[in-house]
């Protein structure tokens, strides 16, 4: 898996991980393995983790992590679509593109103050 795919990797499990409240790092490893049925290591969960930090896609708040606004806003506008993982693949930020190798698609967006009303 490339350092692009694991990142996109990471992120959905953050996503699905921290959805009801923000997540230890346990858990996310656990949703991540559920995802690809592998356990990232601790090396792709740091630079992942690091790199959706730095680029405000997620927060970590008292060891916890949970989606920011940018990260809510990119994780409903993805599951709009009918491959979440095509739609991460074409998200560029600073020259790195999040690739996934494989589909999934989640079937309801999280719900914040930022999904739009129906």
């Amino acid at each position: 898996m490339t350092n692009k795919e694991t990142i996109s990797w990471i992120f959905l499990a953050t996503a699905l991980a921290s959805q009801k409240q923000a997540t230890n790092i346990k858990s996310i490893a656990e949703i991540a393995d559920g995802i690809n049925h592998a356990v990232p290591t601790e090396k792709e969960l740091k630079t992942s983790l690091s790199w959706l930090i730095e680029n405000d896609w997620i927060k970590k708040t008292t060891g916890k992590y949970s989606l920011t606004k940018k990260g809510i806003v990119n994780y409903n506008f993805a599951s709009l679509k009918t491959n979440l993982f095509k739609y991460l693949a074409k998200y560029r930020k600073n020259d790195l593109k999040v690739q996934i190798a494989s589909a999934f698609q989640h079937p309801t967006p999280i719900k914040t103050s930022l999904t739009a009303s129906k």
